[in-house]
């Protein structure tokens, strides 16, 4: 069954991946921007048949009336919203933290608020029409310590934030969950993955390094749900990462 998704922070490839995927199961699209010519030349790379599903809106403001107007009119391109996917901002919270500690909080903070308006005028038509899902796609925090730029941050603060949203929702039939990749593939060459897998035994014996794009269909289990009560779940895609560092 065709969805009509909407994915925020399109100008990271990690959030196109996912609009590519979802483009290919025949939903129809919505990617935010940021910048005009980020989203040109993604729609670019689209196959005619499925740049006909895809859209995309570009909000440089993020007040409750641009967003609100975003939404609105991805709806209107979409006929409908089904799904919300908040995507991964990709950053280094070690990187930016020691470069400059007080931005890191003011962007953690304005990263929330974003969220919390694109839940709430999401959430609106799906709490109306009792149907939806909200989706956060996050990097495994602790993957930090092996070497993987990540967020631990933004990714504490959104499985509470997701946890809370599933309590308010559920009740709406909004499932609400994270989607946590595990240690990925960045193209290694043989004597990196090597290593890599040496340092990542503390999760499985010669653990298997798939792609992020390989990871990403896993995303599907929440878009198009085999049965309607999985929520307040943080899903975890590969072997043993649940186990700290």
């Amino acid at each position: 069954m065709s969805k009509a998704i909407f994915i925020t922070w399109g100008d990271h490839e990690f959030n196109q991946m996912i609009a590519s995927h979802l483009l290919t199961k025949d939903h129809r699209v919505t990617l935010q921007f940021e910048d005009q010519t980020a989203a040109e030349a993604y729609q670019q790379t689209l196959a005619p048949e499925h740049a006909e599903r895809f859209s995309y809106i570009v909000d440089t403001e993020f007040s409750e009336n641009s967003v609100n107007e975003s939404l609105q009119q991805a709806k209107a391109q979409m006929d409908g919203l089904d799904v919300l996917i908040h995507g991964n901002e990709m950053i280094n919270d070690e990187e930016f933290f020691e470069r400059d500690p007080q931005g890191f909080g003011l962007f953690v903070e304005e990263q929330f608020r974003k969220m919390y308006l694109f839940t709430r005028f999401a959430s609106g038509d799906m709490m109306k029409r009792k149907s939806g899902a909200i989706i956060f796609p996050v990097i495994y925090d602790a993957l930090v310590y092996a070497g993987y730029p990540s967020s631990p941050v933004l990714t504490q603060g959104k499985i509470s934030m997701m946890k809370s949203l599933s309590r308010e929702l559920v009740a709406f039939k909004i499932m609400t969950n994270v989607l946590t990749l595990g240690y990925y593939d960045e193209e290694f060459d043989r004597e990196t993955k090597k290593a890599k897998r040496s340092t990542l035994e503390i999760f499985g014996l010669k653990v298997p390094l798939y792609t992020v794009e390989q990871m990403i269909p896993a995303i599907d289990m929440f878009v198009t749900p085999v049965i309607g009560n999985i929520s307040g779940q943080n899903f975890h895609v590969s072997a043993g990462i649940e186990t700290q560092l």
